[in-house]
């Protein structure tokens, strides 16, 4: 199985208030354009967290360039490039939806929607597909 964490010195990197050049640059390296484009995600708020009551249920999701996408943190994506580049090429090993949410998280920069159960049905039926 694929790792899809990021390791305990990234994640030291992503909690500080301000990334410096060399953070950039390492991240940079190590997953290419796909840091900038979920760093990009990070900071204009497409990484939304939703918390469905009564059951307590959550749901991340990150609105990429053509829509939006259902990530399952450090497990699954709905979109095209999670399914083609990393399941089945296995080139990478995650795709930047992934990544934007676990940065979103460990910076606390996120969207909080509290919602209800009825209405996380809906959005899991649109949420299937895999387009």
């Amino acid at each position: 199985m694929i790792d899809m964490s990021l390791l305990p010195t990234e994640i030291k990197r992503l909690s500080k208030d301000e990334l410096t050049q060399d953070d950039i640059e390492y991240f940079r390296d190590k997953y290419e354009k796909r840091f900038i484009r979920a760093l990009r995600a990070v900071e204009e708020g497409r990484v939304i967290k939703y918390n469905f009551e009564p059951s307590g249920t959550t749901k991340w999701i990150v609105r990429g360039q053509r829509r939006e996408y259902l990530v399952i943190p450090q497990v699954f994506c709905t979109c095209r490039s999670f399914y083609h580049s990393v399941v089945i090429d296995r080139e990478i090993s995650m795709c930047y939806h992934l990544l934007a949410q676990q940065i979103a998280e460990i910076r606390e920069q996120f969207k909080s929607i509290e919602s209800t159960d009825a209405e996380r049905r809906k959005m899991s039926a649109e949420l299937r597909r895999t387009d």
